[in-house]
C-alpha cells in the first residue's frame, strides 16, 4: 500500500494483498538540494565529499555513521530482535548501507495508521520508520518481515543517501510492472516504491515469487547482483 501526500489530500489502497510497505511523502522537492534536509524535510548526505559538494548536501558524518537505531520506548525485546535479525540476514552490501544511515532512523512496531499497510516510512530530520511485525508475520511468515524491514529501509536509503545520477541508472534496471491497481501499483507503482521493492529483493536475495506483499514491481535486471552493483559500490566509499 502506498500513501502519498499531494496538495494535502491523502490517496489510499486498502488492499493489503496489494501492499504491505507504504510511505508519507511529499513529492514536491523530496530530491532537490540543501546543506542537509531539503525543502521537504528529507534529510540527505553523501558518503563521499566529491560528491556532496556536486548534489551541494553535507557529507556523511561521523556520528551518524557510528550511531544505530533509536527504538521506540517500550519496544518489546522479541521485536527488536526481529528487526535486526532481519536485517542480519541481508547481504553485506545492503547492511553496510544500512548501517550508513540507520544512526537517522527511529523504529517503531505497531500499527501503521494507514488501512493495510504493514508498513510506513516518514522522511523528515530523522526517519520514522513503523513496520507492523504482527499483520506481515501472520499475513506473510518471515519472508513478509524479512521483505518489509528491507523495503522501508530501502526508502532510507534513497532519500538519504542515493545520489540523483545512480538513482536514474537504477531505476532504468527496473521493468515496469503490470497492471495499474487503483493507480498505485504495478506500472503505476512510484519510482520510490520501484527502488524500495528492489532494494529489498537485492538485499534479501528472494524476488518474491509467492509472496503477496509489494507493488507488482517485477525483480530488476539483468540479475539482481548486477542491478545492485552501484549500490555496492556505494557502500564501500569511504
Amino acid at each position: 500500500m502506498t500513501t502519498e501526500m499531494r496538495d494535502l489530500r491523502r490517496l489510499t489502497l486498502p488492499a493489503l494483498g496489494l501492499l504491505g510497505a507504504a510511505i508519507v511523502l511529499a513529492l514536491a522537492g523530496a530530491r532537490g538540494a540543501a546543506p542537509a534536509a531539503d525543502s521537504a524535510g528529507y534529510t540527505r548526505y553523501r558518503v563521499d565529499a566529491a560528491t556532496a559538494k556536486r548534489d551541494r548536501v553535507r557529507v556523511l558524518p561521523a556520528g551518524v555513521r557510528a550511531a544505530t537505531f533509536r527504538f521506540a520506548p517500550g519496544t518489546a525485546p522479541a521485536d527488536r530482535d526481529a528487526v535486526l535479525a532481519a536485517i542480519a540476514r541481508a547481504r553485506p552490501e545492503a547492511q553496510r548501507l544500512i548501517g550508513l544511515v540507520d544512526g537517522i532512523v527511529d523504529v517503531r512496531v505497531g500499527a501503521t495508521g494507514q488501512p493495510g499497510a504493514i508498513g510506513l516510512t516518514q522522511p523528515g530530520e530523522r526517519y520514522a520508520v513503523t513496520v507492523d511485525l504482527g499483520l506481515v508475520s501472520r499475513a506473510f511468515g518471515q519472508r513478509g518481515i524479512d521483505r518489509d524491514v528491507l523495503h522501508e529501509l530501502g526508502h532510507v536509503v534513497d532519500f538519504a543517501l542515493v545520489p540523483d545520477d545512480t538513482m536514474t541508472q537504477l531505476q532504468a534496471g527496473i521493468p515496469t510492472g503490470y497492471g495499474c491497481d487503483q493507480g498505485l501499483s504495478g506500472a503505476c507503482a512510484h519510482p520510490r516504491e520501484r527502488f524500495a521493492e528492489s532494494f529489498a529483493k537485492w538485499a534479501t536475495g528472494d524476488i518474491g515469487v509467492d509472496l503477496g506483499e509489494g507493488y507488482k514491481v517485477p525483480p530488476p535486471g539483468p540479475t539482481l547482483d548486477a542491478w545492485g552493483a552501484p549500490l555496492a559500490r556505494l557502500g564501500e566509499l569511504r
